[in-house]
């Protein structure tokens, strides 16, 4: 069963790989990540997710590989 997209959105809010949520941020703020995500095939690769963060924020850096690794480890664990 794929992960819905509010529960990705929930998880992306949880990880905060920028700091959206700290700074004040509506629980949304990933919302436009979470659907590049779910865009791509499959459970996404640690790249895949740092890339669709280094697009959409203009920086490298935006999510690291630790944040990347626990988003796609609760991907799995939540669509379970």
């Amino acid at each position: 069963m794929p992960i819905s997209r509010e529960e990705l959105i929930s998880i992306l809010a949880e990880a905060d790989p920028v700091g959206l949520i700290a700074a004040g941020g509506t629980h949304d703020e990933y919302a436009a990540e979470a659907d590049e995500i779910l865009k791509l095939r499959g459970v996404p690769q640690l790249t895949e997710i740092t890339g669709v963060f280094a697009v959409s924020f203009s920086e490298p850096g935006a999510c690291s590989r630790e944040k990347a690794r626990w988003i796609a480890e609760e991907m799995v664990r939540r669509a379970g």
